[in-house]
């Protein structure tokens, strides 16, 4: 494997860097904070109702230990998201002074640059996981993005992060939206359609405004 591939160029960062993301870890400090005084909280209680010091800072110690468990893997689920942006995007909270890019690591360590179109996942029947594929009508395969460990909720949490990444990138750089396109394009057939059938009537007394568009177009 080419090691430049497994490096993220200088100019780009982790999504846990950025600032947007910095109330998860503000959010992690606060509550790891608040664990540990709950400890001592608790282990003082303890000791108050007359428990033995060993008895009670064994509680208390589990206690801290469930804490520090569930704040850690909530904290990770975001932490492990496997995007990068760089300084012209905007999770980054500056103003962009050029173009905006998105990329994302795969299940080798390799990042890519996901194209043009939103992401989706497939599974993976060789490897076993998921891969990563563009939402068109083809589904063409990026790469093995994630292993048989990764939860659901954890996957779709980091294919959401992921798209909303490309979709402001691609507002950034100006881009067409491909789903507003789209939508474009069935309301345009939509009114062709409507266009035609009144046509063909032998009287109509009222046009609506969107055949009359579509009539002075002619």
């Amino acid at each position: 494997m080419d090691n430049e591939e497994t490096m993220l160029p200088p100019d780009m960062l982790l999504f846990i860097q950025t600032p947007v993301a910095q109330p998860l870890v503000n959010g992690r400090n606060t509550a790891l904070a608040g664990s540990v005084a709950l400890a001592l909280v608790l282990f003082a209680v303890l000791r108050w109702v007359a428990l033995s010091s060993t008895l009670a800072g064994m509680i208390a110690l589990t206690t801290l230990g469930l804490n520090l468990t569930v704040v850690l893997m909530r904290f990770n689920a975001h932490a492990s998201t496997p995007l990068a942006v760089n300084m012209n995007h905007p999770f980054m909270d500056d103003v962009p002074m050029g173009d905006a890019r998105v990329m994302v690591r795969m299940a080798d360590g390799r990042w890519i640059d996901p194209g043009m179109h939103r992401v989706r996942t497939a599974p993976e029947e060789l490897l076993g996981g998921h891969n990563l594929v563009q939402d068109t009508e083809d589904y063409p395969i990026l790469g093995h993005f994630s292993a048989k460990s990764e939860n659901g909720g954890t996957l779709t949490r980091h294919l959401a992060l992921i798209n909303q990444a490309i979709a402001l990138r691609d507002a950034v750089n100006a881009v067409p939206d491909p789903i507003e396109d789209a939508r474009e394009r069935e309301a345009m057939e939509t009114g062709l359609l409507d266009r035609s059938w009144l046509e063909d009537e032998a009287e109509v007394e009222v046009e609506s405004p969107l055949v009359s568009f579509f009539r002075a177009k002619d």
